[in-house]
Parts: structure tokens; sequence; C-alpha cells
């Protein structure tokens, strides 16, 4: 991964100057496409750059803010909401900052479309990460029966905060639309699909030891964001 974001990095270094450069400044919001619980804000800066003999391939970089608020119920017998007689909630709140190189391609005879694709590294800047783990049993002729063979009745919130990780990778593809709106400005509309490679959080993996029976194996989910901005761009 690394050394994809380095060739992408001095690939920009081969295109024109900042001249001609399409800065972008946008906000919105998106969702998880699992274990949604509430939309999040994602916004950022985009930087890119024409190809060195023009034509509609374009090359720069993101940087941007993408937050995630994640709840992830696992219960017996498909219960929900902690009805469950035994089962796990994975509350997750995380935020990241991303720098992600960008490859655009522009559609449109005025290139009024741009088709994309990125790919980069998120940094975790703040966040927290709440399991509640229950198992309550049942009584059988009186005698108590754990659905879990060998452990007896519990109810427990864990805060799991450091299972969060510091880095994701993420893999984004989308489409933004732009319309002039005079001096070389644009307003723009953006549609972005991004795919996590890597977990937000431990909780519930192998590793980790407070893992049950009901536990998920992390999240890891799609996102769906949707966001508008203001573009400076010169011909």
């Amino acid at each position: 991964m690394k050394r994809i974001l380095l060739v992408a990095f001095l690939s920009c270094l081969c295109y024109t100057g900042f001249s001609q450069a399409l800065i972008s400044l946008y906000g919105g919001g998106g969702c998880a496409t699992s274990n949604n619980y509430d939309i999040a804000p994602s916004g950022g800066l985009e930087l890119l750059l024409p190809g060195h003999r023009g034509g509609r391939m374009f090359i720069g970089a993101d940087l941007f803010y993408q937050g995630y608020s994640q709840w992830a119920d696992n219960e017996a017998n498909s219960a929900k909401h902690g009805t469950g007689t035994a089962g796990t909630i994975d509350r997750l709140l995380s935020s990241y900052v991303f720098l992600a190189p960008k490859f655009s391609y522009g559609i449109g005879k005025k290139e009024n479309w741009k088709v994309y694709f990125d790919v980069g590294v998120g940094y975790n800047i703040s966040g927290f990460d709440s399991l509640r783990k229950w198992d309550h049993g049942y009584y059988t002729n009186g005698y108590y029966t754990a659905y879990t063979s060998g452990i007896g009745q519990y109810d427990s919130t864990l805060d799991k905060s450091s299972n969060i990780n510091k880095l994701v990778f993420r893999l984004g593809v989308g489409m933004s639309e732009y319309w002039y709106i005079g001096h070389h400005y644009f307003l723009s509309l953006t549609e972005d699909f991004g795919f996590l490679t890597t977990n937000l959080t431990t909780t519930g993996t192998v590793s980790d030891g407070s893992r049950t029976t009901y536990s998920r194996s992390g999240l890891r989910p799609g996102y769906i964001s949707l966001m508008i901005g203001i573009c400076h761009y010169k011909h």
C-alpha cells in the first residue's frame, strides 16, 4: 500500500503546474452499508492536475474527513435491541482523516462529469467503542442452563475504545457533476462509495479476549457519501 501511495505521488510531479489545477472544497454526509446507526459527516479538500498533454485524465489527491457511526447487534433467536436472552451489541463511533491519491476522468463535451478512483490511508483522530455482552440463560425443571456451555449468567458493558484501529486503508470510486457559476468557479455534487480493507476495530475478532459466540468478526462496512462543494478550475 505504501508503494502505491509513493508511485501516485511521484506521478503527480510529471503533470502540469498548479495554474490549471482543479481545487475543490466539499462537505456532506454518509452512511455505512451494514450495521449503520446514524448519518456521519464527510468532507475535505481535493486537488486535481490535468495530464501533461491535456486530455480528460486528471491525477491528484484528496485530504478528507470521514466519520463512522456503527451499531452491531447480534442476539439469540434473531432478537434485536437487547431483547434477546443472549447476545452482543457493539456501538462504535469513530473519525478518520484520509490522504488518498486520486485518478479522475472527464466525461461529456465540457467534462461536466468526472468519474474517479482513489486509494488511501486513514488515521483515527477520535472515537469510542462500547460493547455490551450478556447471557441471561434460562431455567429448565428448576435448574439453570446457559446458552454458552460452562458459562453462567452475566450482563456487562465494556469500554473497548483501545481496540479502535489507528490506521485503516480505503478504496473509493464515485462520480462528480459540475455546474459553472462564473469567474472559473463551479458548484459540484459528488456521489462516493468507499471500501475498507481493514476493520475499524478489533472488537469481536479472534484476537479479542471479550469475544463470545455472538460476537461479529470486526466491522468493515462499505460507505456511501453524498457531498456538495465549490471548485476553482482555469482551463
